[in-house]
């Protein structure tokens, strides 16, 4: 304003008759809700912090969709690997923005520390399963054990590995069911993975043959079998043996290779069924448990001859603790019934 000047009036906008009005909702963003440590917090504070919390949440989203293309492309990082990292690296992003939002509102954190202190114990003695399985999700990382699409057994289960993650993984079965493991199963139990160097698999099963058979027929008839199956590898060599002279027939063990575990249950029925019927039109016999039990006549034992009673008068065989003689006669009235056991 110049020197001399007389000021002009003031201009204010007129009060708005109906409509939009800013300044309403402005004055409604601006009330206090509630306090904080004794801060005054109010709706605009509170629309903030989420707002900071959902930037925080998408752009952890769009790095790791990133992240993810990047190394999928330049690395040779297995899919379980990134996919945990990932994993943590979107809940440290999410941490992160939960700190920076409580942060710009000016509260004081040291007033969460008693609450968040009593709140860890109490999650740490309800969820001591869960940190270990968190745990354990971490060892599998690092140590790579289990890899996706590998076919592993544990705890009794066998199945095919769908996904691994920071609480669980989760195998496909053989029976097309999805199982979830906990992580932790997987560290504290044996765990055979049929798959994670190579896809070789052997194979073994038996097969008995009655006594009387040659043994290098069946050799040659459970070895031609075997090779003709179409899943058996040449190399390592299939093998059979004889082990064992059993009770009752000869027992032959067969051993062979496949390269895909999914055919393991397979390729032994079909040789199985083509080996019992090569041994049925070779005649060879296969044998199943026998037992011949002989029976002496009981009664024959207990009641003698004459003459053998007469000479088992006359012919004492001992003496008893009295002194007295014992006669043969007397040792025979005690004599029972015999069983005798043979198996063929």
């Amino acid at each position: 304003m110049l020197p001399g000047s007389r000021p002009g009036p003031v201009v204010r906008p007129p009060p708005s008759s109906g409509g939009f009005n800013v300044n309403a909702i402005v004055n409604i963003l601006n009330q206090q809700v509630t306090s904080v440590g004794g801060n005054p917090l109010t709706l605009a504070d509170i629309l903030t912090t989420v707002g900071l919390v959902l930037a925080f949440y998408f752009l952890a989203r769009i790095t790791t969709r990133g992240a993810r293309n990047f190394l999928q492309e330049r690395t040779h990082i297995s899919a379980t690997a990134l996919r945990l990292s990932l994993q943590m690296f979107s809940g440290f992003m999410l941490l992160a923005g939960v700190y920076v939002s409580l942060s710009a509102l000016g509260l004081d954190l040291s007033v969460f520390l008693i609450p968040l202190g009593a709140m860890s114990i109490g999650l740490g003695l309800g969820l001591q399963s869960l940190a270990g399985n968190f745990v354990a999700g971490l060892v599998l990382l690092t140590e790579r054990t289990v890899r996706e699409g590998d076919i592993i057994e544990v705890d009794g289960i066998m199945g095919t590995v769908q996904e691994t993650g920071l609480r669980a993984t989760i195998l496909k079965t053989f029976g097309n069911t999805e199982a979830v493991l906990p992580n932790s199963i997987l560290t504290s139990q044996r765990l055979d993975n049929w798959t994670r160097s190579d896809r070789v698999l052997r194979v073994e099963s038996f097969v008995s043959v009655a006594y009387g058979t040659e043994v290098e027929p069946v050799h040659q008839a459970l070895m031609e079998r075997i090779r003709n199956h179409p899943a058996v590898l040449d190399e390592p060599e299939p093998n059979t043996f004889l082990v064992e002279l059993g009770d009752s027939a000869l027992r032959f063990r067969i051993l062979y290779w496949i390269d895909d575990p999914k055919q393991r249950l397979r390729s032994l029925s079909e040789i199985l069924q083509g080996i019992h019927q090569d041994f049925a039109e070779q005649g060879i016999a296969i044998p199943f448990p026998q037992l011949d039990v002989h029976l002496r006549d009981r009664l024959a034992l207990s009641t003698p001859s004459t003459g053998a009673r007469e000479s088992s008068r006359q012919e004492p065989v001992g003496s008893d603790a009295a002194g007295n003689a014992i006669n043969k006669e007397d040792t025979n009235s005690t004599a029972t019934g015999e069983v005798t056991e043979t198996r063929g």
